[in-house]
């Protein structure tokens, strides 16, 4: 589950004053592929959609299937050494790079949650603009953090 939150700073205090301990943030890019000729506008789609992030110095392609909703898929990741071959492979498979995401992630965990904080740069509005996306509607919290938020009024 994701949410958006008005004031990153009190969202961080609070997770501290509940005893969660935040990592230090960590910087990655994602490089998003669809299967090309897909209407990005139609969240239902049912076709897998490809990843390829950059962190701490690693290269990890991820393929995501959505089971029930956007929100809920199938993931499988696996760390690669050539991010140029596995590009050229993805786009010979029929894919086309439809965003570029950059953000800064802090991860943590609260009892049995695992909690990220993603800052996502300015960038990625531009192409959402255009998919009808206000900068408004981010939401830079995630799944599990949302729930926790939610069970317990805040």
């Amino acid at each position: 589950m994701r949410a958006k939150i008005k004031d990153f700073d009190e969202i961080i205090s609070k997770l501290k004053e509940i005893g969660c301990t935040l990592s230090e943030p960590m910087i990655q890019d994602d490089h998003i592929f669809n299967q090309k000729g897909i209407d990005l506008k139609d969240h239902n789609h049912n076709t897998p959609v490809l990843r390829i992030r950059e962190q701490n110095n690693k290269i990890i392609f991820t393929l995501k299937k959505n089971r029930s909703g956007e929100l809920d898929c199938i993931e499988k990741e696996i760390e690669v050494s050539n991010r140029s071959i596995l590009k050229d492979i993805i786009e010979l498979l029929g894919f086309e790079l439809t965003v570029e995401v950059h953000k800064k992630r802090r991860e943590g965990n609260y009892q049995d949650y695992e909690i990220c904080l993603d800052e996502v740069q300015d960038e990625l509005f531009e192409f959402l603009k255009k998919l009808g996306v206000d900068k408004e509607d981010r939401v830079l919290i995630g799944y599990d953090s949302q729930i926790w938020l939610k069970h317990n009024g805040r």
